[in-house]
């Protein structure tokens, strides 16, 4: 089994068939084909399965399609992380976000960012734990920062960096009668927003807040991605549970802390997740330094009359990130309004 057989199989199927994988290869289709081929012989049992709509795979074929994935992405960083350490500065990064950083941090993040590293190709994926860490450790993702609640906070197997602590509320639109100061028995009766993939897990996320208030859980439950638990809160008088530095964001309009509330909701723990034994880029590390600054800033999700969240301002030292590398940290980002250039030289990176 050779590299170039497993490159024409995470093309095959990220392309959805052999003709737009050839072209991605700059390879002709005879090739392409006589590596698959290859791959299955060496393996001595059949990875793929041709039908009318492209190319499938074999149970055998999704198993070794992990590894594949990551094998060729590590040989794409190697090469990356080379050619920016020598001046270069293209490459990918493929970072996961909790959605509530893609409407606070990331504008910022990105503007500090692309001051130092223009040409490389950035890709954002927003997903809870459930979708970030299998891809993290697929390859799929070079780093994430997700919401960790107490039972996950161990267990992954990924090297975790703890950003900040993130207090949350109970929230409900504005008008709604529990604004008006209801009774707390009123909190059982009403329909529940949970971003959970499984209903089933919706309510041991309820139970913490529940259970010390001596109040019954809500038997009425939705469980919805970020997106649509926003719209739904807005529109419907189901209540849920949200970060309290979203309050105030342009996406949260329309929504409010239930105040006097009593229900405890638990916090969350932002953290900068990235595969273990696997050294960062320089780019992917100073874009992580970028993260470290903003996502543990006192002033995230307040944002300022320019739109620029307020308060942010690059600090004396660099962050601490857990070292990856023996290259220097990257300097701290300059505010990106402020027209001069990072202090360091550009590529003096330390893990």
């Amino acid at each position: 089994m050779k590299l170039h057989h497993l490159q024409a199989l995470v093309a095959v199927i990220d392309h959805g068939g052999i003709r737009a994988a050839a072209r991605a290869l700059h390879l002709s289709q005879a090739a392409l084909t006589k590596s698959l081929r290859q791959l299955e012989d060496a393996a001595a049992t059949p990875r793929l399965h041709r039908h009318s709509h492209g190319v499938g795979l074999t149970e055998a074929g999704d198993r070794l399609l992990v590894h594949a994935r990551l094998i060729t992405r590590q040989l794409q960083l190697a090469e990356e992380a080379l050619r920016q350490a020598a001046g270069d500065d293209s490459g990918t990064l493929r970072v996961g976000l909790v959605p509530m950083l893609t409407l606070t941090a990331l504008p910022q993040v990105v503007a500090w960012f692309r001051q130092r590293y223009q040409r490389v190709q950035l890709q954002f994926t927003e997903g809870l734990v459930a979708r970030v860490v299998p891809a993290l450790r697929e390859g799929t993702l070079d780093l994430a920062v997700v919401a960790l609640d107490a039972h996950q906070q161990q267990g992954h197997g990924l090297h975790q960096h703890l950003l900040r602590q993130e207090p949350q509320c109970v929230v409900a639109r504005t008008g709604h009668p529990l604004h008006r100061g209801q009774g707390a028995p009123a909190l059982s009766d009403c329909e529940w927003l949970v971003t959970s993939s499984l209903l089933a897990d919706a309510g041991s996320r309820l139970q913490p807040m529940f259970g010390p208030a001596g109040l019954p859980l809500p038997t009425r439950l939705v469980c919805s991605e970020a997106m649509g638990t926003l719209a739904l809160l807005r529109s419907t008088d189901a209540v849920s549970v949200l970060p309290r530095s979203l309050l105030g964001c342009p996406a949260t309009e329309g929504i409010a802390e239930v105040q006097g509330c009593a229900l405890q909701a638990t916090d969350l723990q932002l953290a900068l997740l990235q595969r273990p034994q696997t050294p960062l880029t320089p780019a992917a590390e100073y874009f992580a330094h970028c993260l470290v600054q903003v996502v543990g800033s006192p002033h995230l999700g307040r944002p300022a009359d320019g739109g620029a969240p307020a308060g942010i301002r690059p600090p004396a030292a660099a962050a601490a990130v857990q070292p990856t590398t023996r290259r220097r940290r990257p300097s701290p980002p300059p505010h990106p309004g402020s027209a001069d250039p990072p202090s360091a030289d550009r590529h003096n990176h330390k893990g």
